[in-house]
């Protein structure tokens, strides 16, 4: 079952009076096979997990459990009125209303009916108040430093042609602005999961192309990148080849997921004076981290005290 039979069974329950809908969508999941019947149960998870935000849940009067139902008859709801209301967090207020987190038993009712087995089946997140990481401040703590982090980064290497540092600088701004963007982490809330790593390589082996693999907790994008533009030196182009390549990896998470539009990237300094390139085991400049941070701030459009960290290992241990 993916996301768009999960959505098309919910519209069952639009379609009767409620005390008939939550039968009829119990019978519809009894007579599939077991793994839809916990597919349903995942994606379930996933979509009331994903609206678990302050933010939503500073419309919903009544505590933690109004709150979870109130999450629950959103989803009820239909495919439509989630998305509006994952977008637009005042608009859950028309549903705070109890007893809906009746649909969170729907397929455990259907499995039980179908198997005569218990239902242990555990959902990838938790849909309990406070279990989505939009709760924890955006920003690491100083005690753990990668806990929020839901963007990584591990890439732009050119088989043949080594590092671009234009490129590869533009890009980790990118990875470290995106990642602390709230537009960005409400996109990727969407997904329900904790992390999405990005793996991009330049190869002239290979063809072109995303792999999008989703695990319990994490989804990793293995992308093969065109050749042809690593090859050119020019900084303003391998900046613009930067943002080009994010996107591409990140609207193939977005077509693979089904998590809707992609915000706009935000803006990040061009750093000054860097070399064109170097080839793969040339010892490469280190970069005065203060300088860059005074002319970021110059510049306008990012705070790079906050990307002071990735700066830091871009003047001392330039990826190769």
């Amino acid at each position: 079952m993916d996301e768009r039979a999960f959505w098309t069974a919910v519209a069952l329950l639009s379609a009767e009076e409620l005390d008939d809908a939550v039968p009829t969508l119990t019978a519809e999941l009894t007579g599939r096979p077991i793994n839809e019947i916990t597919a349903f149960a995942d994606h379930l998870a996933v979509v009331v997990h994903a609206i678990d935000t302050p933010v939503h849940a500073g419309f919903v009067p009544g505590g933690t459990e109004a709150f979870l139902a109130a999450r629950c008859a959103v989803v009820a709801a239909g495919r439509e009125t989630y998305r509006r209301v994952f977008d637009d967090p005042p608009s859950i207020a028309a549903f705070a209303a109890p007893g809906a987190e009746w649909l969170l038993a729907v397929p455990a009712n259907a499995y039980e009916r179908s198997t005569g087995v218990a239902w242990t089946h555990e959902p990838p997140v938790s849909v309990e108040t406070g279990s989505n990481p939009l709760w924890s401040p955006i920003g690491p703590a100083d005690d753990a430093p990668d806990e929020d982090v839901w963007l990584t980064y591990g890439g732009g290497l050119h088989t043949v042609l080594g590092t671009r540092p234009a490129y590869d600088a533009t890009m980790q701004m990118l990875i470290a602005a995106t990642d602390a963007d709230p537009r960005w982490r409400r996109w990727w809330s969407r997904a329900g999961l904790h992390t999405l790593d990005l793996a991009p390589l330049y190869s002239d082996g290979d063809a072109p192309g995303v792999t999008v693999s989703r695990g319990r907790q994490r989804v990793v994008v293995d992308a093969i990148l065109d050749p042809r533009g690593f090859a050119r030196t020019d900084r303003s182009f391998l900046r613009e080849l930067a943002r080009a390549d994010l996107l591409t990896m990140l609207d193939a998470v977005r077509r693979t997921l089904d998590l809707g539009p992609l915000p706009a990237l935000p803006r990040v300094p061009d750093l000054p004076d860097l070399p064109d390139s170097f080839a793969p085991g040339t010892e490469l400049p280190r970069l005065d981290v203060d300088d860059v941070v005074r002319f970021a701030e110059e510049v306008g459009g990012v705070d790079l005290e906050e990307l002071r960290p990735v700066l830091h290992m871009l003047a001392t241990d330039p990826p190769l």
